[in-house]
């Protein structure tokens, strides 16, 4: 009895959780009370039956199906904005990934599977008709959710003319034209004739190039008048008188495809020179018989000042030594020689002892370490003179304060204020002042004084060196005992100019 009242208990429980229908079929479907149940951080799932067999008497659960289309980024070609993608080629390359919950099925293109990575990435190759074309993707996930990406490509179609067109944008892999001047463009120049040099590397022959400065045609060269230098095809060399300002220079390259072409710009003008400044002042001896000054290390200090203050000195270009040594000064001189181009300029001030040596009619500058009687460490005219025309400057400019400083010169020039400043500045120019002649000069300078008083004073953009010294000459003469002198440094390779000072 207690058993039967059990059982009855059990069937009853059972019924009201589950009714079972008889289909006309004959399968027997469970309809089983839906449950909710947490997983995976707080989100729900549902569990339902399944239909089975009359023969199978189980109970199947499976997770709710997935309904999100994937999702699809193109990598190649970029999309502008919906604007349609312009080409030549025959063929385009679709690159792009594609991402979904449940795992990708496949990715078409155009109605042909594309290769697709382990990671998402697909690729495929699609045959481009000449005007526009609709390019279809389509990415499926394993429940067949469905994502269409449509990309609008025009072939662009060529026209026939009687001239080879101009396609240089897409010459660019075949043909390259590079300039060999040292900088970038825009190029500064002080001088009227530059020499442009370029390399023109190319996969089609060359048939013509053609050079022009701002529009005019300066030359045609063939392909025999092209010459092949190391990894150059074509190298070119071309002297350009530019006018003052900026100039156009173009190089224009033609093959049997088309043409490319290249423009750099050149800046002339007489004032984009450098100005390097050497400023030596020598007042303290080693040598006891050597008399020490008071004057020319303060002196020296004045002219740095107002050059890096008022002109365009930058104050990195201006060195100052102070009580240096021979080898101090001649190892100075020597790394200028490697740093100053043809374009810069170059002043050099010296204020210490001076000698003059009859007998040899040689000058000499007598650094720190100068000894009374031997010269061995004594800086001869010969030396100066040779560094100065070795140093490739377009103006170098001598100031010289000491005693038998006019031993620097074999020639005198005749002043020429006629010149034209422009003149000036673009010939070379080898320039010397000095505070007398072959005699000695007091450590007070006067002429010190009146060089830095007209530098200071002075109103013009732009002054010439011997202008500048015309200026304070009489003054000079008027207020002591000694003639100071301006000339050509002989045999360094003036043409003529003159630095010219100017102010900021």
């Amino acid at each position: 009895m207690k058993t039967l009242l059990v059982g009855l208990i059990l069937l009853i429980s059972f019924v009201g959780f589950s009714q079972v229908n008889q289909g006309s079929s004959g399968v027997q479907t469970f309809n089983i009370g839906t449950k909710k149940t947490e997983k995976n951080g707080g989100q729900t799932s549902e569990k339902k039956s399944v239909d089975v067999g009359s023969s199978e008497k189980e109970l199947f659960l499976i997770s709710k199906k997935d309904d999100k289309a994937p999702e699809i980024t193109l990598i190649s070609p970029i999309e502008d904005s919906g604007k349609p993608l312009v080409v030549s080629s025959m063929k385009l390359q679709i690159t792009g990934s594609v991402a979904d919950e449940s795992g990708i099925l496949s990715v078409i293109v155009n109605n042909a599977e594309a290769v697709v990575a382990a990671d998402g990435k697909f690729q495929a190759d699609v045959l481009l008709a000449y005007g526009e074309n609709t390019i279809q993707i389509k990415a499926i996930d394993i429940h067949k959710n469905l994502q269409i990406k449509t990309l609008t490509v025009e072939r662009k179609a060529g026209e026939i003319k009687d001239v080879v067109p101009n396609v240089s944008e897409n010459l660019t892999s075949f043909i390259h034209i590079s300039w060999l001047m040292t900088g970038k463009s825009p190029y500064s120049t002080t001088f009227e004739s530059f020499k442009v040099k370029a390399c023109i590397e190319a996969k089609e022959e060359i048939i013509e190039t053609q050079i022009f400065n701002n529009g005019v045609l300066l030359t045609k060269l063939s392909k025999t008048d092209l010459k092949f230098r190391g990894g150059c095809n074509y190298s070119i060399e071309q002297d350009v008188v530019l006018k003052n300002g900026i100039n156009e220079v173009k190089i224009i390259a033609k093959t049997n495809k088309g043409t490319q072409e290249s423009v750099i710009s050149v800046n002339y003008s007489p004032l984009n020179s450098r100005y390097y400044a050497l400023i030596i002042g020598v007042d303290n001896y080693l040598d006891d018989k050597i008399q020490d000054l008071d004057q020319p290390v303060k002196d020296a200090a004045k002219l740095k000042t107002i050059l890096q203050s008022n002109y365009t000195f930058n104050q990195e270009d201006i060195i100052m030594l102070s009580n240096p040594t021979k080898a101090d000064i001649i190892g100075t001189l020597h790394e200028l020689r490697k740093k100053i181009t043809a374009n810069d300029n170059l002043l050099i001030f010296y204020a210490g002892h001076g000698y003059w040596d009859e007998e040899m009619q040689l000058g000499y500058w007598l650094p720190t370490d100068a000894n009374n009687d031997n010269p061995v460490n004594w800086i001869p005219n010969t030396d100066l003179t040779n560094y100065i025309s070795a140093i490739k400057s377009k103006h170098t400019l001598l100031i010289a304060d000491a005693c038998f400083s006019g031993g620097i010169f074999k020639t005198r020039t005749a002043f020429n204020n006629q010149m034209a400043l422009e003149k000036l500045m673009e010939l070379k120019s080898r320039k010397a002042m000095t505070s007398g002649t072959l005699t000695e000069v007091p450590d007070k300078s006067v002429f010190i004084d009146y060089l830095v008083r007209r530098l200071t004073e002075n109103q013009n953009k732009y002054i010439s060196s011997e202008q500048l010294f015309s200026d304070m000459r009489i003054a000079v003469i008027n207020n002591s005992d000694n003639i100071p002198q301006y000339g050509t440094i002989h045999n360094t390779g003036d043409e003529g100019g003159d630095f010219v000072f100017i102010l900021r």
